[in-house]
């Protein structure tokens, strides 16, 4: 576990010490501030129109609903653009080859590399409080329900760091393995709303729906912290670092 945590702090320090990191948290609190602009705006004006036309005033449980469900809509972005480089950058560069013949295991080089992602993934999140703060200061939320959609933000972000690093693991191309990560985590958010339409109901259609992130992620932002969507995540994120592990051992023995 000590050489995994030395490969974190390396490139968690290489995170912070790079244009990188800066422009990661800059465009995510950027996307988050403007969508939560609006999302305010819209909220104090729909509230204000509701007794006019005798209407139903939205609560501050619908606004930071809508809040977590933007917020899981950025990391589709923002997660690639972290994992990409996790060994992306090194098998271009060769770095890799040294790191592969150093006295480390594969999974110690996965787990380094996992927690860099999740630790910078984390520093985002929580730079990402002061918008729900922001509802706690001016109005009467249900903190708990804030904190256990947290709860379900950082697992299903673990889940898609896994992904992430896993296609990293195949290729020595940054922007493929950008786009194939982006477009992975967003099919799991769609898969939910497709799978009607591509299994024709039944069984497949109820794997289908087990398998999407969507409705496990909506019990946490229910306030419902469930053993069934933990393990989900839990497993979700095992997966793909065993598979990780696997592509990694086939590559040392190259």
């Amino acid at each position: 576990m000590g050489a995994a945590l030395i490969i974190a702090r390396r490139d968690l320090m290489s995170f912070f010490t790079s244009i990188k990191g800066a422009s990661i948290f800059f465009f995510f609190l950027i996307f988050m501030g403007v969508f939560f602009q609006n999302f305010v705006a819209t909220f104090a004006e729909l509230t204000a129109q509701a007794p006019q036309h005798g209407g139903e005033a939205p609560t501050l449980e619908q606004l930071t609903r809508a809040i977590f469900y933007n917020l899981h809509f950025i990391l589709i972005l923002i997660v690639p653009a972290v994992t990409m480089s996790a060994f992306s950058e090194e098998k271009r560069n060769h770095a890799f080859r040294l790191l592969q013949t150093s006295p480390v295991t594969s999974l110690q080089i996965v787990l380094g590399k996992f927690l860099a992602s999740t630790s910078l993934l984390g520093f985002v999140l929580l730079a990402s409080t002061v918008y729900p703060m922001f509802t706690v200061l001016y109005g009467n939320p249900d903190v708990g329900v804030i904190l256990s959609s947290y709860l379900g933000i950082f697992l299903l972000m673990c889940g898609q760091v896994a992904f992430g690093i896993w296609i990293s693991s195949m290729t020595s191309n940054q922007f493929i393995a950008f786009l194939f990560t982006m477009f992975g985590i967003f099919m799991l958010m769609i898969l939910n709303w497709l799978a009607p339409h591509i299994t024709g109901g039944g069984t497949l259609e109820n794997v289908a729906k087990y398998v999407a992130s969507t409705e496990h992620l909506d019990s946490f932002f229910k306030g419902l912290i469930t053993v069934k969507s933990t393990m989900y995540f839990l497993c979700f994120s095992a997966m793909f670092l065993f598979f990780t592990n696997v592509a990694l051992d086939s590559q040392r023995w190259r």
